[in-house]
């Protein structure tokens, strides 16, 4: 190369290299030993793989080389580490013909654009970030409401897409009277406490001015978004303290339900604002766009409400419904079944399934637990007095997955004065225990060191099988009630129930039949060679004092 070419060459600020069809550089200039660190004689006739690692190479350099030596131009955008440092290159590959037709070389010029990349990645957080709250703005909104929409299409029936349309109506009158610096940093804070109010599934907008869109994913039922709903009011309009002054957010919030008020995401949003105007005009907290399910949506969260309270007004109490033991042909009581109620002051006693689902998603169910084991508790140390009973009490998911539960139970024996926990029982649903077998196996084990023992309930109602127990150390098994009542029609369902009593057996586990509740089914169950028999046949759920009498007493039943 003559010195006038070679100058320009290495002027240049661009790393520009001459690589031949060994793979090996036959020119390098200065910008480009600058970068890699090295001398120029060390690089020259070095091969690319010396220089780059031969995993570089292979991935990324030798096929656009391999590209290039068959006549085409290549350039692209990637980035490469030069030391510590991680640069953004853009990188030219052009044919090299020194003598003849032939490409005897790969010119490679590459171009740093490092900084031209964090610019526009800049750009991009302006274009897709409210500068203001750090929240994704409107038009990130409009990009991922679309994408959730399509994967709704995709997985229909599997949750409810909700958007959730937030209005902060007063901010006018607290710039003017506060300042905007107030107002703004106001506004900010309103948007963390927003953010906190949801989960990490879904998504928080600022959509202008002082408006917010929530977009709720995966609601298990349209009515549940009242809760969220009901939990952003309340949080967004407790007062701020400044010097002497509360500053108070108004908070309106219009709600539209995918696919029941509209099929896009425009139509969506125009009727969550929708509701959310009409809002404004009921002095409601939050209003849906269907007005029967705004019905429903508000009658929940008053028993929401409601439920809170519950624990101040001790609304809560047990039932114990009697479980019996078969051994050797006899039967003798063995224990029995805590089984919530709710007293509640205008409905009346209220069965589980009138809250407990309520309670699961508003997260009071983690306080009922632990009231009913510190309860039940307290009744073994009473049973004691008379004999060897237990009480098996049934747990939540949240409680039975929370690392405290051991602690938990360990401070109601305690606090019970009792010695040890062998007289207690949880219970586990089956659809709430099978999801992470490896979970529940630790779980089950640490409470068992305690010396209780674990059932499963519910038993055959999800996707449960024998062969899963056997990686699950429950002592007990609940079969569910709709096996009984099955067996009473046919020989074939009675069979069925009793290879499964079996199959328990088999595994050293107790069977426990639920559902006796006449004397036909009573002595079907009998008959299956099962440890345990529940029932209304042998005895409905009752306050403690009737059980604790009934216990002390001979069962009689017709066999």
């Amino acid at each position: 190369m003559s010195d006038r070419y070679e100058y320009i060459v290495n002027f240049s600020n661009d790393l520009i290299t001459l690589i031949n069809r060994d793979y090996c550089y036959d020119l390098v200039n200065d910008a480009y030993c600058r970068q890699i660190g090295k001398p120029r004689e060390e690089i020259l006739g070095s091969s690319v793989p010396d220089v780059w690692g031969q995993d570089t190479f292979e991935s990324v350099i030798r096929p656009r080389l391999e590209q290039c030596f068959a006549g085409e131009t290549v350039n692209y955008i990637d980035c490469f580490p030069f030391g510590s440092v991680q640069r953004h290159m853009q990188v030219y590959f052009y044919p090299f013909r020194r003598t003849g037709d032939d490409i005897s070389h790969v010119l490679v010029i590459s171009e740093d654009v490092t900084v031209l990349t964090e610019t526009e990645a800049k750009l991009a957080e302006f274009e897709y970030r409210d500068q203001l709250t750090g929240l994704y703005n409107r038009n990130t909104m409009e990009i991922t409401l679309e994408q959730q929409l399509r994967k709704a299409r995709r997985h229909s029936g599997e949750g409810a897409l909700v958007v959730l349309f937030i209005s902060m109506h007063n901010f006018k009158s607290i710039n003017r009277t506060h300042g905007h610096q107030i107002g703004d940093l106001i506004l900010s804070n309103s948007a963390i406490r927003l953010s906190e109010c949801v989960r990490a599934s879904d998504f928080v907008f600022r959509f202008d001015s002082a408006n917010f869109v929530t977009l709720l994913t995966d609601i298990k039922q349209d009515i549940d978004a009242s809760i969220v709903a009901q939990k952003i009011h309340e949080s967004i309009t407790l007062p701020y303290r400044l010097d002497t002054a509360d500053i108070r957010v108004n908070c309106r919030i219009g709600i539209a339900v995918y696919p029941r008020d509209a099929t896009t995401a425009g139509k969506l949003v125009q009727n969550a604002n929708s509701a959310c105007v009409e809002a404004e005009e009921h002095d409601e907290p939050f209003l849906f766009f269907d007005e029967d399910l705004h019905h429903r949506a508000v009658s929940r969260a008053q028993l929401h409400t409601q439920l809170q309270r519950a624990f101040e007004h001790r609304e809560f109490e047990l039932f114990y419904q009697p479980i019996l033991e078969i051994a050797d042909g006899s039967i003798r009581w063995a224990g029995a079944e805590a089984l919530i109620r709710w007293n509640h002051p205008t409905h009346g006693l209220l069965a589980p399934d009138r809250f407990i689902a309520l309670a699961e998603a508003t997260r009071v169910v983690k306080t009922i637990d632990t009231w009913v084991l510190f309860s039940v508790c307290e009744r073994l140390a009473e049973l004691r007095e008379i004999g060897d009973f237990f009480i098996s009490a049934n747990l939540s998911a949240i409680s039975f997955s929370s690392p405290e539960l051991r602690d938990v139970v360990e401070r109601a024996v305690s606090e019970a004065e009792l010695s040890d926990a062998r007289s207690l029982r949880l219970e586990l649903t089956e659809r709430m225990s099978l999801p992470d077998p490896r979970t529940l196996l630790a779980q089950i084990l640490e409470l068992q060191k305690l010396g209780l023992q674990v059932w499963i309930d519910d038993f055959g109602v999800g996707q449960s099988s024998l062969s899963l127990l056997k990686r699950i150390p429950a002592q007990g098994i609940k079969i569910d009630h709709s096996f009984l009542e099955e067996s009473s029609e046919t020989d074939n369902d009675q069979a069925y129930l009793g290879s499964i009593v079996a199959g328990i057996a088999a595994q050293r586990r107790d069977a426990i039949v639920e559902g006796v509740s006449d004397a036909k089914k009573y002595r079907i169950a009998r008959s299956l060679g099962c440890r345990y028999l529940q029932g209304y046949y042998l005895g409905r759920p009752a306050p403690f004092h009737e059980i604790l009498h009934l216990l002390q007493t001979d069962p009689v039943f017709e066999s």
